[in-house]
């Protein structure tokens, strides 16, 4: 269920070199197994969230019948994954890169308190699904200027990491602080299955019942 985004086009790039910032005291090597941990796992949320957004774009244009199932079990993951695996590996990134410069500082603010307000974010996604639930059509709307907001802003939190907090990382930190950093997060699950495969019958059930091209289930009439 790989797909390729927008955000892939920032995938790996750099950063001007900016003021006041240290050197690391060894350069890392081309390969960062932890940036890469990081930019699988926004590839992983940006399919669930290019998906959501299909799902409720087709169920808006009447091409698609609300599947109640599909849409708990999207929300389930960017509640999940994100919180429990993602945001974890980032927050001890964001930690070692304040001690290197303050240039990314209003950046690192936003984002953390992002992260802190993660269940806060995904609470109401899931409280906009059970007024849609229950609702039926007329609560719709609601349900989808959620799953909207939560989308947009999303977008623009993944984008600030790859655009300013990865690049900056792996200008700063030495070889040595990225060998820890990247042993620490081989063992995690990846995000695509998660630890323990707690993730795989997720994904599964999601590609199952996604209509197609999002996933292999039936596709809309047209």
């Amino acid at each position: 269920m790989r797909d390729g985004t927008a955000l892939d086009r920032w995938l790996g790039a750099g950063a001007t070199q900016e003021g006041g910032e240290a050197a690391p005291a060894r350069a890392p090597a081309e390969r960062i197994p932890a940036i890469e941990a990081i930019q699988e796992e926004h590839r992983a949320i940006a399919a669930i969230l290019n998906g959501l957004s299909r799902v409720v774009q087709d169920i808006e244009d009447g091409r698609l019948e609300p599947d109640y199932t599909l849409l708990a079990s999207m929300i389930e993951y960017i509640a999940e994954m994100p919180d429990k695996l993602h945001h974890p590996k980032e927050d001890q990134i964001f930690a070692l890169l304040r001690t290197k410069t303050h240039d990314v500082d209003e950046h690192l603010d936003r984002l953390e308190a992002e992260h802190r307000d993660t269940i806060h974010a995904t609470s109401r996604l899931d409280r906009a699904l059970v007024s849609y639930v229950q609702g039926g059509a007329a609560s719709f709307p609601g349900f989808r200027d959620a799953v909207r907001s939560y989308i947009a802003d999303e977008w623009v939190h993944l984008n600030t990491e790859e655009r300013h907090i990865l690049p900056a990382a792996r200008r700063l930190f030495a070889a040595n602080e990225w060998d820890a950093i990247n042993a620490d997060f081989v063992r995690n699950g990846d995000p695509w299955s998660g630890p323990d495969n707690r993730y795989a019958e997720l994904f599964r059930r999601i590609t199952l019942l996604a209509p197609a091209p999002i996933g292999v289930g039936a596709a809309p009439a047209h």
